[in-house]
């Protein structure tokens, strides 16, 4: 997209207003960029550009794109301490992300979950979230957000008083009947349709998605109307590293053994080791964007919101605090992506206190709406 495009792509999604405060915040690597890095810091700059041409055009101030040295983990918390691209010092990176009204995140690590609670101190804040994002995913982020809104909003309407719902997976090495029940007695669902225009708003982008935290079983409200978590079952994970399958046994909301020795296998249980809270079961994702490139590998699918998915991990920054389920705090959120064009497939039934059944995706396509 060219800077009149990309403006105008500001303009549509965030509809800054005059007076408002607009930060750009983004990582950095403690040793020599990637070709990846080098293309997100010339994306930067470009929405950046773009930025500041609308800034002169609504009368909103522009603040200086706020640096700080990457994290190693998705979703782990932020530093105190950051710089900014014109020299600056920044010594409370929280407090100038709460001292603004937008904050545009474009992060090699995903700093959605520390940023999600910022933003819930912070009522005057909205944010976009951009982790891992490359000038490749443009294409994802040119969707047609009004049609993903209204999709979205009909799919909300069948998904959100499932008490369950059963995800059958297939595909090569995966035993026929793979299973793994996902407890949403809790529902908490939320829509990220690429609208982010009022106080409060946040989104993950590109957009389009459903999502929602399991129910855990964790908190002592959600114990007494709920009791244990009914999240059990068989989660096959692929790697792509090495063409192998682990499967995770599932029960309770969490992951108790993993099996196979791949390298996501080896990846998992060293996670898990540093923080026994990682074996949550932490979402489920219904991807709406079809402008998601396809036969890509699980980082771009989850950022362009392609087809179902499933984390295990930190989900705090799902939770509202009225909500029983989103109440688990982890070191990391990770997520693994289901549909046609990956190795492993996921067919998902959402399943209702009486017994009804609605199928809501067939080998990793929506198909509910």
């Amino acid at each position: 997209m060219d800077q009149k495009a990309l403006a105008q792509l500001i303009d549509t999604i965030l509809a800054p207003q005059k007076g408002e405060r607009l930060l750009f915040l983004t990582d950095y690597p403690p040793s020599r960029p990637s070709s990846s890095q080098y293309g997100r810091a010339e994306l930067l700059s470009r929405w950046y550009k773009a930025a500041l041409q609308l800034s002169n055009e609504k009368n909103f101030h522009l603040l200086p794109i706020a640096k700080y040295p990457e994290t190693g983990k998705n979703n782990a918390e932020l530093p105190e301490k950051a710089s900014t691209h014109n020299g600056g010092h920044v010594d409370g990176l929280a407090s100038l992300i709460s001292s603004a009204n937008i904050v545009i995140a474009m992060n090699q690590y995903s700093a959605t979950a520390p940023l999600r609670n910022i933003a819930a101190a912070s009522p005057n804040l909205r944010v976009i979230s951009m982790p891992g994002v490359t000038a490749e995913m443009e294409g994802a982020m040119s969707a047609d957000y009004r049609k993903i809104d209204e999709r979205g909003k009909r799919l909300f309407s069948v998904v959100n008083v499932a008490a369950g719902f059963e995800i059958v997976f297939s595909g090569s090495g995966i035993p026929y009947g793979t299973r793994l029940h996902i407890d949403t007695r809790a529902s908490n669902w939320e829509l990220e349709s690429g609208m982010c225009r009022n106080k409060g708003d946040f989104i993950n982008f590109p957009s389009g998605e459903l999502f929602t935290p399991p129910y855990e079983g964790v908190s002592p409200e959600g114990r007494r109307e709920f009791g244990d978590s009914q999240t059990q079952g068989t989660w096959p994970i692929y790697s792509h590293s090495d063409k192998k399958v682990a499967f995770l046994k599932v029960e309770k909301n969490r992951i108790v053994r993993v099996q196979g020795d791949s390298a996501e296998a080896e990846k998992i249980i060293e996670n898990i080791s540093q923080d026994e809270n990682n074996a949550n079961i932490a979402e489920l994702g219904l991807g709406l964007n079809e402008k998601a490139r396809s036969g890509e590998e699980v980082p771009v699918l989850e950022k362009e919101k392609a087809g179902p998915h499933i984390a295990y991990g930190r989900n705090d920054h799902f939770g509202s605090p009225t909500s029983l389920a989103g109440k688990v705090k982890a070191s990391l959120h990770i997520d693994y992506v289901y549909t046609r064009d990956t190795p492993i497939t996921a067919t998902i039934h959402a399943v209702y206190p009486n017994g009804r059944r609605i199928l809501i995706a067939e080998r990793g396509k929506i198909v509910a709406v």
